[in-house]
């Protein structure tokens, strides 16, 4: 009879724990990078909001290393149940399925729930470079194929990525150089001729490098005097971007919810307002808008990573 009576116990206890309403502990944003960059700091403004409209704590938890590999695999072998979410940059969800054997799957093991913000980098020059506009360096490099340098933040980083990129859509030769850190003071000496940079850390060097041309279909409007890449080569756009995911299979419901609130969220006139200074585009988008968009930007990196033999640091 006691053991009868556990056993009811148990599966009353079971009821009422499953029927506790979405969220009831706190709820961790698993962060695969170091403090301090513009995806942590919005990751962290995100958290301080949703502790408010979900009246529960948000807690964002650094987790970097192998190139947000760690955190990324932590967070797809989470438990499903929304209490887990991964905010993750671009690379970690598309390029990195290429460049490193991984114990997840990202489009498998993670569901989407929102884009957070993108951005599209700019194309600078050393002020060494003869070349004045974007037409002209083309034409320099079809002239000196292997001659002109770009350097990056390592093989294998989106800045690496979208240097192949380039070469393949105009159909030119030009010398990689990668480097551990930032190569910005050797873009502006003279050391290497050419990088694909954020927006911001273009502003914030002007005059010591010159812009060719924004990585997108359309003028940024914050940088309106530098022409767009795709005027001279058509159809020439890519975005860096950070999103929110959470391990497949988790509910439906959930994650409309963790969609809902991380809108509402990135819609605030302050949390714009601080994309803005950073020079980024607002995201908050439907799950579903967000899924196709990680899926063709993996598609379209995959091809590019195969087909130019990149390979990770």
């Amino acid at each position: 009879m006691n053991r009868l009576a556990a056993f009811f116990l148990g599966l009353v206890l079971s009821a009422a724990v499953a029927a506790q309403p979405y969220p009831s502990k706190p709820v961790r944003f698993v962060v695969p990078f170091p403090p301090g960059n513009a995806g942590d700091l919005m990751a962290r403004m995100l958290a301080e909001k949703l502790t408010v409209t979900l009246k529960n704590p948000v807690i964002v938890e650094n987790r970097p290393g192998a190139g947000g590999n760690i955190g990324a695999e932590h967070a797809a072998k989470s438990a499903a149940d929304g209490y887990t979410v991964l905010i993750a940059a671009s690379g970690i969800v598309t390029a990195n399925a290429f460049l490193y054997k991984l114990a997840f799957d990202p489009l498998k093991d993670l569901a989407p729930v929102t884009l957070i913000y993108s951005g599209a980098p700019v194309l600078v020059v050393s002020p060494k470079v003869e070349a004045k506009s974007l037409q002209e360096l083309l034409e320099a490099a079809r002239r000196n194929p292997g001659k002109l340098t770009y350097a990056s933040y390592g093989s294998g980083h989106i800045s690496h990525i979208i240097g192949e990129m380039f070469k393949q859509a105009a159909g030119i030769d030009l010398l990689h150089v990668p480097y551990k850190g930032s190569p910005l003071a050797d873009v502006m000496s003279g050391q290497v001729d050419m990088i694909f940079e954020s927006p911001l850390l273009v502003a914030k060097n002007t005059g010591k490098l010159r812009p060719m041309g924004v990585v997108s279909a359309r003028r940024n409007p914050k940088l309106p005097e530098v022409p767009a890449i795709g005027e001279v080569l058509p159809g020439f756009e890519v975005t860096g971007w950070l999103g929110a995911f959470v391990p497949a299979g988790t509910p439906p419901e959930i994650v409309q919810r963790l969609n809902r609130e991380m809108v509402g969220a990135i819609e605030a006139p302050e949390f714009r307002k601080r994309l803005d200074e950073l020079m980024l585009d607002p995201g908050g988008s439907t799950p579903e808008e967000f899924g196709a968009y990680v899926r063709s930007n993996y598609e379209r990196v995959g091809r590019v990573i195969r087909s130019a033999n990149i390979k990770a640091d």
